[in-house]
């Protein structure tokens, strides 16, 4: 026991660089699994922070039974132990002791809902609802000091900020801006007036929302978040205010995106028709598919006095299931003359079930072979020849585009990479799968791949912007439109009608 004694002492003394050393003897010792009381604290202490987090499963165990000796302090580290080992096995962590930065907050990981407020004391641990207002605090006082500083943290996008408004200057907010969302500068707030428990605003800037008290400290029902954003003038996005349950987890799963903000600097929003007011026509078909082994429906858009004789461009899109919001504005542009006559065959996505991301493994290369390569001939093949024969779509390579977003976006460049014979354009949005260094792309032939991102989805940005880059450096023909939104439905639903024109012309520059 001596030789553990002084391993620790040397460790509770130690530096950085020397720790690793004094650690692997610690563990080498024998004794180490016999240690009680203080002394399996003091070890568990010396592994929890200088050892490794494979070793965190050991020092739990230490600091358990010391727990049991009734040593103090050894309950809240065999709980800050137990969380750690659980969120790296992908569970959710049970006390709430583990705090992560989320977009330069300081959040609590997800929480299994076991412990009780009770079973947190008998680790030593404040209440749940303590911890979470510490949290908070922290963030209140790093999100003044932002707000002081002026600017943004370096390579961040947009931040947390707090000028810590008055109860009476958030209802004048609401007054003047019912919606829930005003700018100055680069400044956003965000708004509303809610009796839950806690509110977030999805989908981009999901950061919880303060309440705000009264002068003398009372609660209201306003709830406010403040946000710096680069480029605030160019923004466009959704947003909706969801409420929370008392593990800051959305009441229901995320809510609807009722509102949108626009920047006065922003794209100009493209006119809309609704679904019931369509100049042209969408219909649903039910297609008996041979490479899929399967029926399969695919949505169809016929424009405005379409014609069974004269073949038209046609767009070949993903998510068929979710097309009806791209259909109302390129219904609108066509009626307004943005953009010619077109097809839209669009068939649906496979579904989520217990096996997983169906529609992943279908739309992205690299995940499931065989499955991949029965929609490329579904998709390639299959529903080309039916659009041609049922619709007069063209069978022309320039008038033939394949588009998709996000997942969708990855299989648009797939195929158009694959069949570059058949497709004249590519349409790919927000797509989180990068170029791949064993990818033979040749500029000579390739189809004019069309690409957009938002500056506030992260991975998708930078994944677009890398193929931005690739296709740049291979001179292969392309365009990089850079939004400032989130992984957003209304950059895309914007961006598709201009991408249309980009492709085959507008009929008003005639």
């Amino acid at each position: 026991m001596n030789a553990i004694g002084d391993l620790l002492t040397q460790l509770e003394g130690a530096d950085p660089d020397s720790a690793p050393f004094f650690v692997r003897q610690l563990l080498q010792q024998e004794e180490l699994a016999e240690l009680q009381g203080a002394d399996a604290l003091r070890a568990a202490r010396a592994l929890a922070i200088f050892a490794g987090p494979q070793q965190l499963p050991i020092a739990g165990e230490l600091a358990g039974r010391a727990h049991q000796a009734g040593v103090p302090g050894s309950g809240s580290l065999f709980a800050e132990c137990a969380d750690k080992v659980s969120l790296m096995s992908g569970r959710p962590q049970r006390f709430g002791t583990v705090i992560l930065e989320h977009h330069g907050d300081l959040i609590m990981a997800p929480l299994d809902g076991v412990a009780d407020d009770e079973a947190r004391r008998s680790f030593g641990l404040p209440s749940l609802r303590e911890m979470q207002l510490n949290v908070s605090e922290q963030n209140k006082l790093l999100a003044k000091s932002r707000y002081e500083e002026l600017g943004l943290p370096q390579g961040k996008p947009f931040c947390r900020i707090w000028s810590d408004p008055s109860a009476d200057e958030v209802r004048r907010g609401l007054e003047q801006f019912p919606n829930g969302a005003w700018s100055e500068g680069n400044d956003l707030t965000l708004a509303c007036r809610s009796e839950a428990s806690g509110i977030i605003p999805g989908p981009v800037f999901e950061l919880p929302m303060w309440n705000v008290h009264e002068d003398d400290g009372t609660k209201t029902d306003l709830w406010c978040v403040q946000i710096r954003l680069d480029r605030l003038d160019e923004a466009v996005f959704g947003y909706g205010f969801w409420p929370l349950d008392l593990n800051g987890m959305p009441i229901g799963g995320r809510g609807p995106v009722d509102n949108r903000y626009r920047g006065k600097l922003a794209p100009e929003e493209l006119p809309s028709h609704e679904d019931n007011a369509l100049e042209g026509s969408l219909s649903t078909h039910e297609f008996a598919s041979a490479a899929l082994r399967e029926n399969r429906r695919i949505k169809v858009y016929l424009p405005p006095q379409h014609s069974q004789h004269s073949q038209l461009p046609v767009v070949y899109a993903t998510d068929g299931n979710m097309i009806e919001p791209y259909i109302r504005r390129i219904d609108a542009a066509i009626t307004a003359g943005f953009i010619g006559p077109l097809l839209i065959i669009a068939p649906h996505a496979a579904p989520m079930d217990h096996t997983g991301n169906e529609r992943a493994l279908e739309y992205l290369p690299g995940f499931d072979d065989q499955r991949f390569d029965r929609h490329q001939r579904f998709f390639v093949d299959e529903i080309s020849q039916w659009a041609e024969e049922n619709f007069s779509a063209s069978t022309d390579r320039e008038f033939r585009a394949v588009f998709g977003c996000s997942d969708g976006g990855g299989h648009a460049l797939a195929t158009g990479s694959m069949h570059r014979h058949r497709y004249g354009h590519c349409i790919a949005f927000s797509t989180g799968m990068p170029p791949s260094e064993q990818m033979q792309w040749e500029p000579e032939g390739a189809p004019f791949v069309h690409l957009c991102a938002g500056t506030l989805e992260q991975g998708f940005h930078q994944a677009t912007e890398a193929w931005a880059a690739w296709l740049h450096f291979h001179s292969s023909p392309h365009h990089f439109t850079e939004r400032v939104c989130g992984h957003d439905l209304i950059q895309w639903i914007e961006e598709f009608p201009r991408s249309i024109a980009r492709a085959w012309g507008s009929p008003q520059d005639s």
